[in-house]
């Protein structure tokens, strides 16, 4: 059994941001990441048609949550402790140089969302974070005042156990029987799969005011539309 103060589940943007900023501000704990991937952080390599659009050019804290109507009120507090400046500031200050285009998009200036991997891999080595991959976690359960993570291949223990899975419905199980409540999930984005050559030129591009129907259905989305890979 490995044993870590601090276990992060999920290796996407928030566990590595979580693990990093726990690692930083507390140099004697021990952190690690599981991912049940073969790799990590692959939802950033492919954002914003590949440029990764780091966050949106909003600096009013009441103005970015009104922007998240099922969290609206939540977010307001953590957003007057940290807004879309200290989310810059915080790659910025670590080798990573941001701007701001028309459209109030934030993006690397390199235009490459791997400078924001790059960015976590590199922070993640500095603080001994370690990485375990091909993780999936099958049981979380406490023992003592302890937690006991198992995993495909292994059990892990630790002080403290973060959650940063996502839209991972088998998780939300477990944390429901840990005594969570978890909110009935509503589409956010929605994607389609079209095999046409002439979108291939324009990856990454965004039409703000779209209107999109499926064909003999009645379903309809009105909204910002973004190609992507």
């Amino acid at each position: 059994m490995e044993q870590y103060d601090v276990l992060v589940v999920g290796g996407g943007a928030v566990g590595f941001f979580a693990a990093i900023n726990t690692a930083e501000r507390n140099p004697g704990l021990s952190v690690a990441i599981l991912e049940r991937g073969t790799s990590v952080l692959n939802k950033v390599k492919v954002s914003g048609g590949g440029r990764c659009n780091v966050t949106h050019a909003e600096f009013i804290p009441n103005e970015l949550a009104s922007f998240y109507p099922r969290g609206q009120k939540e977010l307001k507090g953590p957003f007057h402790s940290f807004m879309t400046g200290d989310t810059m500031a915080w790659f910025e200050s670590r080798g990573v140089p941001l701007k701001i285009e028309d459209d109030g998009r934030v993006f690397p200036v390199s235009n490459s969302s791997q400078t924001i991997i790059d960015c976590f891999l590199k922070q993640s080595q500095k603080y001994d974070i370690k990485l375990k991959k091909n993780h999936a976690v099958r049981s979380i359960g406490q023992k003592g005042d302890s937690w006991a993570v198992k995993t495909t291949k292994e059990v892990f223990s630790c002080k403290k156990l973060m959650m940063a899975t996502g839209s991972n419905p088998k998780i939300w199980q477990m944390l429901q029987s840990l005594g969570h409540n978890i909110s009935p999930a509503v589409p956010s984005l929605f994607t389609f799969d079209i095999d046409d050559p002439r979108l291939k030129d324009i990856l990454g591009v965004v039409a703000k005011d779209v209107a999109v129907e499926v064909m003999g259905t009645s379903l309809h989305s009105e909204g910002p539309l973004l190609i992507t890979h």
